[in-house]
């Protein structure tokens, strides 16, 4: 009776193990933040309701952005790309399309990268501006994923504060919670989304979220940028 319970706790704690080793959180923490530093990053486009407005504001605001991209609607809009790369925006590889990709095998993953690349490869020629950058779609890891990002050499991307919430219905609520999640964190990565459902009031917070944060010294950099001072940062804290 005895060893049937502990082999049954055994399995319990096994699965405990393997079902949150990749269970999405909403906002992933990440340990390492560097100070008064935001990258924004945007995922799901491009979309021609709103990543042409989004660059218009990120222009007016000086601001520097990733776009993680989509590889069917790279290719659905081309003239949108072009304009994210002529603005100087980084781009990187948000799958070809939108998957459920912690459901697929490592093949159907890795034909998954594979067609982002592709796309870009389309777009620019031999002289695509690559970047190291992956994430998942929704945020959602597995063991196949973890091999192909690891096999391609890629970086896996997560974020710090979500600007899109349930609870905030208004641009002003929109600002007033991302602002004081950036506070209690002392900078992070900006997860915003430009495609797939409607993100008109993303667009309405974005110019009150990037005035709200510069006015308090936060200041904007590229995604490179923010890993680089990430970097130096941990390897002080290893020390």
């Amino acid at each position: 009776m005895k060893q049937g319970l502990y082999i049954l706790l055994a399995l319990s704690l096994v699965l405990v193990m393997f079902t949150t080793a990749y269970v999405h959180s909403e906002e992933p923490a990440l340990a390492i933040i560097p100070d008064r530093l935001v990258t924004l990053t945007f995922d799901d486009g491009p979309d021609p309701r709103f990543t042409p407005r989004i660059l218009d504001l990120l222009r007016a605001a000086d601001v520097p952005a990733t776009f993680f991209m989509v590889g069917r609607n790279m290719l659905a809009h081309p003239e949108i790309v072009q304009q994210i790369a002529r603005d100087g925006h980084a781009m990187a590889n948000h799958t070809t399309t939108h998957p459920h990709l912690e459901t697929l095998s490592e093949a159907d993953v890795r034909a998954e990268l594979n067609g982002y690349d592709h796309a870009l490869q389309t777009l620019f020629g031999p002289l695509a501006p690559h970047t190291p950058w992956f994430r998942p779609p929704r945020g959602r890891q597995s063991a196949a994923i973890d091999a192909v990002v690891a096999e391609q050499h890629k970086q896996l991307v997560l974020w710090n504060v979500c600007v899109e919430n349930s609870k905030t219905t208004t641009p002003e609520q929109m600002r007033d919670r991302v602002v004081k999640l950036i506070r209690e964190r002392g900078g992070g990565i900006l997860l915003a989304h430009d495609g797939e459902l409607d993100r008109s009031l993303t667009v309405q917070a974005l110019p009150l979220l990037l005035d709200a944060l510069q006015r308090e010294g936060y200041r904007f950099v590229t995604l490179d940028e923010y890993e680089q001072a990430r970097s130096l940062k941990q390897k002080r804290h290893a020390r």
